[in-house]
């Protein structure tokens, strides 16, 4: 039963993930990039460490890149000095 409800947790980080990613975009909003990225860290982290091959590898790319995207909105909303 508790593999079940991993599996559940696990899925629901990523749909939310992916709803929040969409929302990001569509909005421009770093912060819901940011916490998509936070959200999907711990799916990927698992795959990452469990994985042998380069695809498993790099399935922790996807939350790298939407940190990134967060930061690069975050540095085109701010004035600069």
């Amino acid at each position: 039963m508790s593999f079940f409800l991993v599996g559940i947790l696990l899925w629901s980080l990523v749909i939310g993930s992916i709803i929040l990613a969409i929302i990001g975009l569509w909005k421009r909003s770093w912060k819901a990039l940011a916490w998509s990225g936070i959200a999907l860290l711990p799916p990927m982290a698992l795959i990452f460490w469990g994985g042998e091959g380069i695809w498993f590898r790099m399935s922790i790319l996807l939350p790298v890149l939407l940190f990134v995207a967060a930061y690069w909105m975050k540095q085109q909303q701010m004035p600069s000095l």
